[in-house]
This record gives structure tokens, sequence and C-alpha cells, in this order.
């Protein structure tokens, strides 16, 4: 009787062992054997997923205020630009810039450091307001900001600096220009614009060409002004960016629903605005009108 109670013990023990065994190798599989540097890298590696680069593409707006320029001279302090980030391929990045009527590509370099990309692009050179942008991305916030430095020296503003919120561009035929100002007072505050620029007047807000076919009794009182700035909008909804100084700073600063993204947008008139257009047209044919060709 003994001996099966000795028996009986011995394989209780042994079974016991057995199990703290396994549980033992158990808990050593379930550590991981990848070190902690590696851990860290792998996650800083997943933030810079295509896929998040990806949402980074598409246009940034805002201004594009000089910082660096000729006192002397009579620049623009500040214009609406976009930017548009195109693709980032590898460490490869392509976009465009749409500005005072100029669009240009750029190409450069990026990497990925502290939760936001940065950039250094240079536009082609062969035209005479080409630069180099240097800016940072900023996923969280979808933003970009950053510094813009002309290659020549001997043009009126060699650097500006811009922040830029990311913004979809979409036409819409109802946006309308803003009832609520004194628009009779515009061209004063700006000394830019003296006694040559045409009066503008409320009028300009209540007459909507992108949605309304136009008569000849909706125009025929209005100011030479009132007319310019009726027809531009029609450009403005599509996103023109305007060489004309004067449309820029109307359309730059008073507009918020404006946004500058091609230089050509002919092809994407209406036939009531192509109409309206013309019809305009014969109405400002003798105005005097004042564009300049001024760049960035």
């Amino acid at each position: 009787m003994k001996k099966v109670f000795l028996i009986i013990l011995l394989l209780g023990f042994i079974s016991c062992n057995k199990s703290t065994n396994n549980k033992t190798e158990t808990a050593k599989d379930t550590r991981s054997t990848v070190p902690e540097s590696k851990v860290k890298a792998d996650e800083v590696q997943k933030t810079d997923a295509p896929d998040l680069k990806n949402k980074l593409n598409g246009y940034y707006t805002g201004d594009f205020v000089a910082v660096k320029y000729n006192e002397q001279s009579d620049f623009t302090y500040n214009n609406k630009i976009t930017v548009s980030i195109d693709s980032m391929t590898g460490d490869i990045l392509h976009g465009h810039s749409i500005v005072a009527g100029n669009e240009r590509p750029f190409k450069g370099n990026y990497e990925f450091m502290n939760k936001s990309y940065s950039a250094t692009v240079s536009e082609p050179g062969d035209d005479k307001y080409d630069g180099k942008f240097t800016f940072t991305i900023y996923p969280d916030s979808q933003k970009i900001s950053g510094v813009w430095n002309s290659y020549k020296e001997d043009i009126l503003v060699t650097k500006r600096e811009y922040d830029l919120k990311k913004r979809e561009f979409v036409y819409d035929k109802n946006n309308s220009i803003p009832d609520n100002k004194d628009w009779s007072t515009l061209y004063e505050k700006n000394p830019k614009f003296p006694d040559k620029i045409e009066q503008i007047s409320g009028e300009i807000s209540k007459i909507n060409p992108s949605n309304t076919l136009l008569k000849k009794t909706d125009i025929d009182n209005l100011y030479k002004g009132d007319l310019e700035v009726i027809r531009n909008s029609i450009y403005a909804r599509h996103g023109y960016s305007f060489k004309s100084r004067k449309m820029r700073y109307f359309f730059d600063n008073e507009i918020d629903w404006y946004m500058p993204v091609s230089t050509d947008v002919r092809s994407e008139l209406t036939d009531i605005e192509k109409k309206n257009i013309e019809l305009i047209k014969r109405f400002e044919e003798h105005a005097e009108n004042y564009y300049d060709e001024y760049g960035r």
C-alpha cells in the first residue's frame, strides 16, 4: 500500500513540474525579441505611410506676403497664392504654384521629421519671377508655411512668406460679391490706385452674371468700374488668377470665396457666362482699362 501511495505522489510531482515549465516557456515566448529602437523606428515609418502622403496632395491657399523688396518701387505687398502638392513619391515632391497670373511647376526633395514634412523645391528658372520654395507641411492641421526666394535680385520683391490652408476648389455659380461694404471707397485705401481708377458702387453686389442671363437694361446705367468687376467676377468664380493688379487687389483681399487655381479658364465658361461677357464688353468698350503685367 505504501508503494502505491509513493507512486501516486511521485506522478503528481512530475505532472506539477511539467505544468510549471510549460507556463515558464509560454511566458518566454510572449516576450518580443524585437529591439526597442527597431519598434520606435517602425512607429515613425508608419506615420510616413503612402496613404498619409496621398491625403496631403491638393491645393493650399493663402496670402503671399512681401518681406524683402525695393522700398522705392511700386510693388504689390500681398497677393493670394495657391500652392498645389501634386505628388510625393520616394523623396521627391512635385507641385505647382498659381499667383498673380503666373502658374509655375516646381520639384524638389522632402523629408519626414517631427510629425511634419520639410521640403525645398525649385521652379524651372526660365521665367523672370521663378524662385525656390522652402516650406513645412503639417499633416495634422493641413497647413503649409514657409518662404519663397527669387533667383534674380533685380525684381521688385525677392522674398515672400506664406501660411496656407488646405482647401478644395469648387466652382459655384451662386458665389456673390458681399453687399455689406462701401465699395465706393475701396481704391481710396490704396495709394497705388489714383484717380484714374473708375468708381464702383453697391450695384456690383446685386448682379451675378454667372447664374442670370443679363439684359441691356440690367447694366446700362452702371459705372465703368462696376462693369469691370461684374465681368471679372465670372472668371473669379472659376478660379482665374488675375494679371490685372486692380482685379487682384479686389478679389484677393475682399472676396473670401475667391481662390486662384488657373491662368486660363476659357474652356470652363458656361453659355450664360459667355453671353454676359460679350454684353458687358460692349458697354465697356469706350472705357479705358488700366492693366499691368506685374509678376510676383
